[in-house]
Order: structure tokens, then sequence, then C-alpha cells
């Protein structure tokens, strides 16, 4: 028969955030967009099993720095290895185990909060394993420290907090700012479809560009760009650019002392006054008052 143990491990570090605490504070706007209920560091750990046939009321990340496992969400498996991380979406029956032979070392974290389906979304594959950028893993690994040690000090309001923002810092970097992630998603071809564009438009700035020009740049019809960069960006290629333009043209009338007019050519309006039209519109107010403002 198999051993099997869900803790007891050496070296092990495990917190479960008291209930009542949560339920203080999630009630703060600095936790409950997305708080950790427990985490923890299991090392080496052998014979680490766990069966919810009704799933978890959290969602669960795992990030794998060693050793390697199995995870079976809902019938379907998936191998967890050595620089992957995987998320069980909550309420998934699950089941899953480190390998006898080679028994993963993991860092884990149940969270919740009123935006955790926005971290959901981004997994390319649901209950399946991500790869981790090797740099990526290692800022997660000591951000997964700091929050169990701001954990360890108390339930203080002000340390839930922090492990609050922690635990979104970990989550971000793992699926916003993760290079390796990009070359397992296929959502992520468009991501890079994005990239190009938006490159193609800094280094095209002051010329007259299309979206015929964007388009032909990345190889797509014009209408399936617009879709993939409405989808990835929230706004259209034309709104980005402009976008762009003017946060360029306010750093010039930052840092330099040129005229709104030279300030426009150079940011490729031809004509200042559509310029100015366009800045308002963005910023709010005119050129000349933006740069009037006393910034500190």
């Amino acid at each position: 028969m198999r051993l099997k143990l869900r803790e007891g491990f050496a070296g092990q570090d495990m917190y479960v955030i008291p209930r009542p605490v949560l339920a203080e504070a999630r009630r703060h706007p600095l936790v409950r967009s997305a708080y950790p209920t427990d985490i923890g560091w299991y090392p080496h750990a052998k014979y680490h099993w766990r069966k919810r046939p009704n799933g978890c009321p959290e969602d669960h990340l795992m990030l794998c720095i060693g050793g390697h496992g199995y995870v079976e969400i809902e019938g379907k498996q998936a191998h967890l290895q050595e620089g992957q991380a995987l998320i069980i979406p909550r309420n998934r029956q699950h089941f899953y185990w480190a390998e006898d032979d080679d028994p993963w070392s993991i860092y884990w974290m149940h969270f919740l909060g009123v935006n955790a389906d926005y971290y959901i979304d981004q997994i390319p594959k649901t209950g399946q394993a991500f790869a981790v950028e090797s740099q990526t893993q290692k800022e997660a690994v000591r951000l997964f420290r700091d929050c169990l040690e701001t954990v360890e000090r108390g339930y203080t309001l002000h340390n839930m907090i922090y492990a609050a923002q922690t635990a979104q810092h970990v989550l971000s970097l793992l699926l916003f700012r993760n290079a390796a992630l990009a070359k397992h998603s296929v959502v992520d071809n468009d991501r890079e479809t994005c990239d190009a564009v938006i490159e193609f438009m800094r280094t095209h700035l002051t010329e007259a560009i299309r979206l015929d020009d964007f388009a032909s740049e990345v190889g797509l019809s014009v209408s399936r760009l617009s879709q993939i960069f409405k989808q990835q960006t929230h706004y259209s290629p034309k709104s980005y650019l402009s976008n762009m333009r003017i946060r360029t043209a306010c750093r010039l009338l930052d840092f330099t002392d040129k005229s709104v007019k030279a300030v426009a050519i150079e940011t490729g309006f031809k004509d200042p006054y559509y310029f100015s039209r366009v800045f308002k519109k963005v910023m709010g107010i005119s050129p000349d008052k933006y740069r009037r403002i006393v910034k500190a």
C-alpha cells in the first residue's frame, strides 16, 4: 500500500489564516481584490498526497521548484515538474500526488478575492501546468518567502494587506511577466502579434501610418488584426497609437521647451490644431495647460 502524507515534511512551512481574520481583512479594498487564505512550502515532499472529491473552496496555486508529481482535475491528469506552475480552480474535484522517486518541492497558495477570476482567465489551459522562466521563478520564490514571513509575524490588518499585495504580485509575475508562458500558450501568439504591432508603432511614431501598414507588418487582415488587438489591449490600434503619441508628447512638454507645434510634428501630427484636439481628448486639458501644471 502506498504511503500517503498530507503534510509533515522536513523543513516545511505552512499557515492557515484564521477565517475570522480573513472575514475582517477582506473588507479592506487593498485586500479584497485577491488574498491568500492558506500558504505553504513543502520541500522534497515524498509521499505528499491529497484528494478532494468536492474540490477546494479557494483557487489553488502550486509552484514546483524541484522534482515532480501529478495533478488530476475532474479526471484530466497533468504532470507538474520543476520549473512549472499550475492553478487548480476552486470547487473542482481534484487529486494530486508527488512522484515517489523524485518528489516535488512546491510553494503553494490558496487564494480568493473579487478579482481572482481575472488571474484564472490567464491560464493557457485550465488544469494544465505552464512553464515558469528561471528569473521569474526566483522572484516568485522570494515573494512566497516574504508572504510566509509576513503571516508568521501575526494577523494584523497591516500584515494582511501586505500579504494580499504580495500574493497578487506572485500571481501577476507568473501570469503577466513570465517570458516562458508565451512559448507554451496559444493565447500568447496573439500577444506576440500585438507586441510586434506596438513595436512597429514605436519605431514609426512620426510617420503617417495606417491600419493597413500594421496588418501588413504581421501578415494578417485588417479585420483580424483589429479583433486581436482589441481583445489583448482593450483599445483599437488607432486609439493605442494616439495614446502612445500623446504619452510621448507629454514627455516632450515636460522635459523640453519645444513649442506645441514642434511637439505635434515630432509625435506624428502634421496639424498642430488637430494635435491639440487629440491631446485634450486623451489628457482632459490642452497642451499649454498641461505644460503649466506643476509636477512634483
